[in-house]
């Protein structure tokens, strides 16, 4: 019988036994790595993107611009120099006016057709006084031309500086940038060469459960051979408890943790004697008592397999009571481990079903009466009531089939 929406069955390792990735999982912090590899990604594609930018700006802006001020810096000191040590007169046809109205001509080509428009604005004063010192030239006033230029070269120097500081910052930047490009990098690869440990190591311990899984599977089968009336019985009750918990609302990797210590909660019987485990008649007290051990001898038996050690208490305790008169602890109502509590239910109605050396299987009507009998007596009654609901949900859904 296979219970809709319950943790399905499988050789104790596929990814239908919940073995799958942790991305398929949907555990988010499987995504930890993957996330933030990702927004380092996108954080080094924008520095990248950053520093294009700039070399485009230093290109396209800073470099020539820097150039062309200081070209037209040299050019009015050689106007000064040839207006100082002139002989006689001299016109626009003298080279030191030529370097000057060339360099003024380059550098108003480059600030109106490559500036942005908000730029200009903040040459507009330099500009003036270079009107100025071209006129008085075009004049032939050159003492009015001397005392532009004294009034243009402090301007002409001021943009100079700031051009030139803008262009540091932007080149300590680009080191910044390049800086944290190398470092995200560096995370990255190391992100990646953790993230390769870690899987490593993940698959070395998936192998290392496979096989131990393997083994308990192989201790199951044994234990079904040896005893054949109960063949299928764990399988059934690993379904049942698994339905239990995820109707309770309990994670996948819980539902499949309980199904694993359902599958493994009848192990102690390895321990039992034949004589008293394949007996057809009533067990005596002394055969009960030994028969009562099988928990505590699952519970030692598995003890020393790491990844079941959440599931001993619910193998241990799979036949506590919910009035404390179960064993072997004797413990009583929400002190039972839920687990063992899920196990006893899903157990016990297998067991009322289907046949026994000493008695014949109750009708699945006959095993549910039994359990609204001793609901709150054997049995936790929240979950007497919810596997109930989890059997008539299956009978439904069988009819309608």
């Amino acid at each position: 019988m296979t219970l809709q929406g319950t943790v399905p069955p499988d050789e104790m390792g596929k990814a239908a036994h919940g073995e799958t990735s942790p991305f398929l999982r949907g555990d988010l912090r499987a995504y930890g790595p993957l996330l933030t590899s990702l927004a380092l990604s996108l954080m080094i594609v924008w520095l990248v993107v950053k520093i294009l930018l700039f070399g485009e700006s230093v290109i396209s802006y800073y470099t020539p611009t820097i150039l062309a001020f200081e070209d037209l810096m040299v050019a009015s000191e050689h106007l000064r120099r040839a207006a100082d040590t002139s002989q006689g007169d001299f016109g626009a046809e003298n080279i030191a006016a030529q370097h000057f109205l060339h360099a003024e001509a380059t550098l108003r080509e480059l600030v109106y057709e490559q500036w942005p428009k908000d730029n200009i604005h903040h040459v507009m004063d330099l500009f003036g006084e270079v009107q100025q010192v071209a006129e008085s030239l075009s004049n032939r006033q050159y003492g009015e031309m001397q005392r532009h230029l004294s009034l243009m070269m402090p301007l002409l120097e001021e943009h100079v500086r700031q051009h030139k500081e803008e262009l540091m910052v932007g080149k300590r930047n680009i080191k910044l940038l390049a800086t944290g490009i190398g470092l995200a990098c560096l995370l990255v690869i190391a992100m990646g060469l953790a993230a390769t440990v870690r899987e490593r190591k993940a698959a070395r311990l998936y192998r290392r459960e496979s096989e131990i899984k393997s083994a308990l599977t192989a201790l199951i089968s044994a234990l079904d051979a040896r005893e054949p009336y109960t063949k299928g019985h764990s399988g059934r009750v690993a379904e049942y408890a698994a339905a239990l918990a995820k109707h309770f609302g309990i994670r996948s990797e819980e539902c499949r943790k309980l199904y694993m210590g359902a599958l493994l909660h009848d192990i102690g019987k390895i321990g039992v004697p034949d004589s008293v485990l394949l007996k057809e008649g009533k067990l005596t007290d002394e055969e009960f008592a030994v028969m009562k051990q099988h928990p505590v001898i699952g519970e030692r038996l598995l003890a020393p397999v790491e990844f079941l050690a959440e599931l001993l208490p619910a193998i241990r305790n799979h036949h506590e009571r919910h009035d404390g008169r179960g064993y072997p602890d004797k413990l009583a109502g929400e002190g039972i481990p839920f687990f063992a509590r899920c196990i006893a239910v899903a157990d016990a109605y297998d067991a009322m079903t289907t046949d026994r050396p000493y008695r014949k299987a109750l009708t699945s009507q006959e095993a549910r009466a039994e359990l609204l009998r001793l609901r709150n007596v054997q049995w936790d009654a929240a979950i007497v009531d919810a596997f109930l609901i989890i059997l008539d949900g299956d009978v439904e859904r069988e009819e309608a089939s």
